[in-house]
């Protein structure tokens, strides 16, 4: 299963209000290193407020990150057989495999695919980096993805704003139909997508 969280780091890592106070200082810190890692265009935009008392917390069930991503990469092929089905791992479908030595070059979802965490802005690199708990995330710009997936929305589902929403309650069981995962992953990562824009938090995925 994976989970969308969208707020404040210290809160994400923290949970508790008490201990995302304590933790503060560390994230701080370590959004200092990362400012030394960029430019100053995207320096400029890394900037939220680690105090916010809010958070968005939405899971995208146990296949929907999977299919989301899956789907997004076909999406844009035409010279392969779509899957019908989500497989246990992305790793196990072939032409995702290949795209990822390559580290999906000229995607149109460069943001959408190879990241699980984004960064208030408004920049098309990525960053492959540690985070404040040391595991290394592939960290891109809530701005961009945000039109990464309106793009894919426009270009596939057509859905409305109603649709959409109504997605977040399909099931997305393990080897689900590939269709249905991706609408609930899409569902539920749109409404922290969100949530996180009009914040300007950060927006994270993880799966557990």
């Amino acid at each position: 299963m994976a989970t969308a969280f969208a707020g404040p780091l210290s809160r994400f890592y923290g949970r508790e209000p008490a201990a995302a106070a304590r933790l503060r200082p560390g994230v701080e810190a370590w959004r200092g290193d990362l400012h030394a890692a960029v430019n100053d265009k995207v320096k400029a935009q890394l900037q939220w407020d680690e105090g916010a008392d809010v958070e968005f917390v939405t899971d995208l069930g146990d296949a929907g990150w999977m299919a989301l991503r899956l789907f997004a990469f076909y999406a844009e092929r035409t010279d392969v057989d779509w899957p019908d089905s989500t497989p246990p791992l992305l790793e196990l479908d072939n032409a995702w495999r290949a795209a990822v030595e390559t580290k999906f070059e000229k995607s149109r979802y460069g943001q959408l695919l190879p990241c699980s965490v984004w960064l208030p802005g408004d920049f098309p690199l990525t960053l492959r980096a540690p985070m404040p708990d040391g595991a290394t995330a592939e960290i891109g710009s809530l701005g961009v993805l945000v039109d990464q997936l309106r793009w894919l929305n426009q270009r596939t589902f057509e859905a409305d704003a109603e649709a959409i929403a109504s997605w977040r309650v399909l099931p997305a069981p393990p080897a689900c139909p590939l269709l249905d995962g991706a609408r609930r992953g899409y569902a539920a990562l749109w409404a922290a997508a969100e949530f996180a824009l009009r914040r300007q938090v950060p927006l994270l995925v993880r799966e557990v």
